[in-house]
């Protein structure tokens, strides 16, 4: 019975290290597809084009919503810069709290941007 109890044990610990958030789009993903995002699609409401220059304060509850798939509700801050005709709109970048949440895929290359939603 002992050793049943740590056969399973060792199962169950090892199928929750296959779904580790080590296995999930990181911060600076997140990061990046909503820079992307931003670029392709609010230039004018937020100049040309923006850089996101900080996301330390960014959070993203990525999980697994497929085969190959993961959700990432993202909270907290990110550091914005936007350009507007070449120039910086501001001196310093602006803490903005994230209006989307991101769907990824992953690819041969790593987790990519597969669609967005925006917050209610």
């Amino acid at each position: 019975m002992k050793a049943t109890l740590v056969s399973l044990g060792l199962i169950t610990a090892g199928l929750a290290a296959c779904s580790s958030k080590a296995d999930l789009p990181t911060i600076e993903q997140v990061a990046h597809a909503y820079e992307a995002h931003a670029n392709a699609n609010l230039s004018s409401e937020m100049g040309q084009r923006i850089e996101v220059r900080g996301w330390k304060d960014l959070t993203a509850d990525c999980t697994s919503t497929g085969p190959q798939r993961a959700t990432c509700v993202t909270g907290g801050t990110l550091d914005v810069v936007g350009f507007q005709g070449g120039q910086q709109l501001k001196p310093d970048p602006v803490p903005v709290p994230p209006a989307y949440d991101f769907v990824f895929e992953k690819q041969p290359t790593g987790w990519v941007p597969a669609g967005v939603q925006k917050k209610g």
